[in-house]
């Protein structure tokens, strides 16, 4: 037996206390003289015996309530041991839907024990549709638990989701062997889609065992695989008997406000021509407010402020892009200390221009996908080795008895109560 709150016990002291107290009630019997006992009556010898008794009683029934209230507070355990299963399986949810290896572990099934790869380990009844499929669990979080199993030997299916490792590889008491099923091919998801002047442009998420990435079409609405609503905000796409649907949406213009001195008026001149041709390959108004510094009056909130002057600017812009000559940088726009400030480190010419991408360099800043970015991150089903699963497996130099508890207080509440009746009943019957 064992206790959740051991401490409690101190109180068994309590005991003593009752006795205590029944001791020092007890009065000496007083001696009185008489002249003769001829005509006193004879007592009765067992009720005077029965008293006596009912007394004691009292005391005990009165230390075993005490007693079961302190062992309440301690709440005791009862253990057991348990017998092992030899081997226990654990599969990742969303392998229900993979086909080829539902039809292997048909095999299995009846001979040894099958949980899945969640909170609690439940044990997985295969042909319960109520398995959550599209959740990535967290592998070595559940690693960490599998050592309440009461097993010998633990075999994992998993997928082995890149992006399901999180924090660092646990020490595990069981020899945990993980097995990576291969998800061959290529997994397309169609995520969202953007109006444009000269049509829709669709872009998709595109996973494969090793890379994630993102593809873009421009469609038109006379494939029989696309369909759009009558209200024009989502579309249907249709992929290899699979039906997606997908949100359209309006994108705003981007403005950019381009505060610049005399002396790098042609700085300027690259730059709005830089941001000229993204709005042709984007298919995206760009609008760009050019404006000497001396000009500024207003702040204007835009997605990018460009900053070509010496002076000192306002500091209420949120993306900038700052001019700052440096001999010694490598690339003509070089990041800031803050994800939302870059610097332009050199004068612009025709030649820097091109060969330092200056066009693919003010795209990066705008960051005109992050929205399909973000989706991205959802459809990521990069997968690694079962290798790099394996968890640091300890040995144990004394080798550890699997055991069972179970929680007595249910019990002991039953007790007590039956107790607190009869000490009741006894102390009336003691009052007659």
């Amino acid at each position: 037996m064992s206790f959740i709150h051991p401490t409690y016990l101190w109180t068994l002291l309590g005991l003593l206390v009752p006795i205590v107290i029944h001791l020092w009630s007890k009065k000496e019997a007083k001696t009185i003289k008489i002249g003769s006992i001829q005509l006193l009556s004879e007592s009765n010898s067992k009720q005077s015996s029965s008293i006596q008794l009912n007394e004691w009683l009292l005391l005990l029934l009165r230390l075993l309530i005490l007693m079961l209230v302190t062992l309440v507070l301690a709440k005791p355990q009862w253990q057991s041991k348990v017998k092992n299963t030899e081997l226990t399986y654990i599969v990742e949810p969303s392998l229900a839907q993979n086909e080829d290896f539902m039809a292997r572990l048909g095999g299995i099934v009846n001979e040894n024990e099958i949980r899945l790869l969640e909170k609690g380990f439940p044990i997985w009844e295969v042909n319960s549709n109520d398995v959550l499929m599209d959740n990535i669990p967290n592998y070595w979080a559940l690693a960490s638990e599998m050592d309440a199993l009461h097993t010998d030997s633990i075999l994992v299916f998993t997928k082995g989701y890149s992006k399901g490792l999180k924090g660092a590889r646990p020490q595990t008491n069981h020899h945990i062997n993980w097995i990576v099923l291969d998800s061959a091919g290529v997994r397309e998801k169609p995520l969202i889609a953007y109006q444009k002047q000269e049509g829709i442009q669709l872009f998709s998420a595109v996973s494969t065992s090793n890379r994630s990435s993102i593809s873009s079409d421009n469609i038109t609405l006379d494939n029989e695989n696309i369909s759009l609503n009558s209200q024009g905000d989502s579309l249907l796409v249709t992929k290899l008997k699979n039906s997606f649907k997908v949100p359209v949406v309006n994108q705003s213009q981007i403005e950019v406000s381009l505060f610049y001195t005399d002396n790098l008026s042609n700085d300027k001149i690259y730059i709005e021509a830089a941001f000229s041709a993204l709005s042709k390959y984007l298919d995206r108004k760009i609008k760009v407010y050019s404006k000497s510094d001396s000009l500024m009056i207003e702040t204007k909130e835009t997605d990018l402020t460009i900053w070509l002057s010496e002076k000192s600017m306002p500091n209420s812009f949120q993306k900038l892009l700052l001019f700052k000559e440096d001999s010694m940088a490598q690339s003509l726009i070089e990041p800031g200390l803050s994800d939302e400030v870059f610097y332009l480190t050199n004068r612009i010419t025709s030649e820097n221009a091109v060969s330092q991408r200056l066009t693919e360099n003010l795209l990066h800043i705008l960051d005109v996908h992050k929205e399909v970015n973000a989706l991205l991150e959802k459809q990521d089903f990069r997968t690694i080795a079962g290798a790099d699963l394996q968890t640091n497996y300890k040995i144990d130099s004394k080798q550890k008895i699997q055991l069972a508890s179970w929680n007595l207080s249910p019990y002991l509440w039953a007790v007590l109560f039956a107790l607190l009746l009869i000490e009741r009943f006894v102390a009336y019957k003691r009052k007659q």
